[in-house]
């Protein structure tokens, strides 16, 4: 048997008393990635989104917990997005944040980083969320990768969590995902040019990985498909 699907996935939302154990599976990988890359929450942080900011979505295999997605709607962080990426009211009103999402590492290769944002973009829709962000450190190729395979878009960088470089995506599920005009390409761990490319309104929308197996991303703006 094809042992990348010797096993059924079974993602649902997580109960109060699972924080302990969404947070001790944080901790493994957290501590096993190198710094910066992964911002450290504690427990706090998923208690608070399995009750009033959001919801957290669990992956079981046989029973076991082997990955998680944070989905953030009425917390602090889903405010600061909203104000750094300059959303109207009823934008905000329909702003979701994918907050946090690991699994671990025996159980990578399997595609769960991308049915983690999948399957938080479906409960989004579902609770009226149809506008998703995420933040994501340039060099975490695996997340901002799945992210841009998703439909998101590069829209800002910033300086949170304390001090933490980050690239601010979003994706509106309102609207079909766009063609793109590549105008720049940037090294991925490139931040002043990751700057530059925004300060001059560009997008990025597609990582690839050059001859070296250097990461870039591709800057642009949407295609005009008027006739």
């Amino acid at each position: 048997m094809n042992v990348m699907t010797d096993f059924l996935f079974h993602w649902r939302t997580m109960e109060a008393g699972e924080a302990p154990a969404i947070h001790a599976l944080h901790s493994e990988v957290a501590a096993a990635t190198p710094r910066g890359m992964v911002r450290p929450d504690g427990l706090e942080h998923f208690q608070r989104h399995v009750a009033e900011c959001g919801r957290i979505l669990g992956c079981f295999a046989d029973g076991d917990l082997v990955a998680y997605g944070v989905l953030g709607m009425d917390s602090p962080t889903v405010d600061h997005l909203a104000e750094l990426l300059r959303l109207r009211a009823d934008e905000r009103a329909r702003l979701c944040v994918l907050d946090g999402a690991a699994s671990l590492p025996e159980w990578r290769g399997r595609r769960l980083h991308c049915a983690a944002i999948e399957e938080r973009m479906a409960l989004g829709r579902e609770l009226g969320r149809t506008l998703v962000a995420a933040t994501v450190a340039p060099e975490n190729m695996r997340s901002l990768r799945g992210l841009l395979l998703e439909g998101f878009s590069v829209h800002g960088y910033a300086i949170v969590y304390g001090g933490l470089a980050r690239l601010i995506v979003r994706r509106d599920l309102l609207q079909a995902i766009p063609e793109w005009t590549t105008v720049r390409r940037v090294p991925s761990a490139d931040h002043e040019g990751h700057q530059r490319a925004l300060a001059e309104g560009l997008q990025g929308f597609h990582c690839w990985q050059d001859e070296h197996e250097h990461w870039h991303v591709d800057y642009g703006h949407i295609k005009n498909t008027a006739p």
